[in-house]
Formats: C-alpha cells, structure tokens, sequence
C-alpha cells in the first residue's frame, strides 16, 4: 500500500541515488512549489504555516533519522 511506510519509501528514495537533500526537498519545497502554495508553507521562516517533525538526528546527514520521529507540529501563521 502507498503510503503506508514512509520511512520506508524514503529508504528507496536514498537506494535509488537520491540525496538526504534532494529527498528532504520532495517532502517540503517541491509539494509547495507543484501546489501553488511556495508563498506561504514549504519552508521554516516568519509568516509561513509549517508542520515540523521533530527527529533525533540531522535527516540531511543521515536519511534513516526519519524513522524515528519524537513529534509533530502544525503551525499556523495567523
């Protein structure tokens, strides 16, 4: 099923040859991009809406860090 592991397709991804920074990329800024909202959400800065991950590692350095997630976040800038 689709969807149903992600750290496991994010796994692929890294097999595949993709880098921790193009795989963190297909998870943020290119959704936003492709979906017409890069203005306001893909990225973490003031006034834009996020929903932060909270890992036990640094995912640019180490893929499988994704595996482990403490918690998540939605942030809505008002």
């Amino acid at each position: 099923m689709f969807g149903a592991d992600p750290a496991a397709e994010y796994a692929l991804m890294h097999e595949a040859g993709m880098s921790a920074a193009e795989i963190l990329a297909s998870l943020t800024t290119v959704p936003a991009a492709r979906f017409g909202s890069a203005a306001r959400s893909g990225r973490v800065a003031r006034g834009f809406d996020a929903e932060i991950t909270v890992l036990t590692g640094d995912p640019s350095e180490n893929v499988d860090t994704l595996r482990d997630v403490k918690a998540a976040l939605r942030v809505v800038s008002q």
